[in-house]
Order: C-alpha cells, then sequence, then structure tokens
C-alpha cells in the first residue's frame, strides 16, 4: 500500500480502501468453500488440472508437493522444465531448508530447463509486515528473512542452476532472477 499511496502514477491510481466482496467458489472449475474436497491440483477422477493451453495441447499444471522435501520435489513426474518460487523463501530464515528445496527443484528439473526465483532484499514496511502476517505464526509477529542478491544467487548456483538474467523494480524492493538448470 505504501507504493501505490506514494506512487500513484505507477499503479494507476487506485487505492481500495473498500473493495467489493469477491467470491472465487466457482472461479476455477472447482468449489473453494470451506468443507469441500476438491483442490487446484487433480480432477476428481485424479487428472492434473490444466492451467494453460497452447496449440490445442495442455502444456502446464500445477503438482502438489512439499517445497521444503528435496526428494517429494525430486520425484515430481513428469520433470518441469520450468520451477518458480515465488515470495516463499523470505518466510523461512534458515538457509538449511531453502537450500533443501533448491537441491529438490535441481534434481526435478533437468538440464538446460530453468529457475525462476524472486527476492526481497529490503522492504520499507517490515515492521507493519510484521505484525500484521501472523497466521502462520501462531499470532507471532513474523520478521522476514530477507537475503541479499548475492546470497540468494549463491543459494542457486550450490544447487546446480546458473543465474542467466535478472530483473529488479527500481526502488530495489523486489527482484526476479532466471537460472539455467547446468548438467550435474
Amino acid at each position: 500500500m505504501w507504493l501505490e499511496v506514494n506512487y500513484p502514477d505507477v499503479f494507476g491510481g487506485t487505492w481500495s480502501t473498500a473493495p467489493d466482496p469477491v467470491d472465487l467458489h466457482s472461479f476455477t472449475g472447482i468449489d473453494a468453500t470451506s468443507g469441500s474436497t476438491q483442490n487446484a491440483y487433480r480432477t476428481k477422477d485424479g487428472k492434473p488440472i490444466n492451467l494453460v493451453r497452447m496449440n490445442g495441447k495442455d502444456i502446464a499444471t500445477f503438482e502438489r508437493g512439499d517445497a521444503f522435501d528435496r526428494d517429494d520435489l525430486a520425484r515430481i513426474d513428469p520433470a518441469p522444465t520450468i520451477g518458480i518460487v515465488s515470495g516463499l523463501y523470505e518466510l523461512f530464515p534458515d538457509n538449511t531448508t531453502v537450500r533443501r528445496s533448491l537441491e529438490g527443484l535441481a534434481a526435478a528439473i533437468p538440464p538446460k530447463g530453468y529457475l525462476v526465483y524472486t527476492g526481497q532484499p529490503w522492504h520499507p514496511q517490515l515492521e507493519m509486515i510484521g505484525r500484521a502476517l501472523t497466521s502462520h505464526r501462531r499470532g507471532q509477529a513474523w520478521i522476514m528473512r530477507r537475503r541479499t542478491q548475492a546470497e540468494m544467487d549463491q543459494l542457486v548456483a550450490a544447487a546446480g542452476f546458473r543465474k542467466i538474467a535478472q530483473r529488479i523494480d527500481e526502488w530495489g524492493i523486489f527482484t526476479v532472477s532466471l537460472a539455467e538448470r547446468l548438467s550435474p
């Protein structure tokens, strides 16, 4: 919100303080209401739910797994040609956990596949975010684990990827990087 208020020309001048209610119960073709046993990964008969269709072919699906279980990630079938980690690693302070996740992605993604990863080297509202986002910490304040871009790149490289591109916003808050999977 701070960015929206201070840079309205960048964000289209919108700042909703009281948005209309949103009902997503059938937005994705699944019943997302409380108590539903449906999910966004598989149909009732166990087939993957398609996310993207190109030239008449289903080309992208979500796969459910434990993002920090190396072996769970390594078993993804079919093997993904691209992995995306966005806004996850900031939630966990321990590099051992992040390393396990990246190693699992490296085991799953074949050589010449890609990893897209994000970073958040700093944020002007860390204290407000920490006090507001407590749901996953049983009411305790959450302090974001900021990693320098160099630290994040080193973790990615140690897992077997080579960084080939990066973009960063003009305030230096958010980064998006692309890395290629190297041959083991």
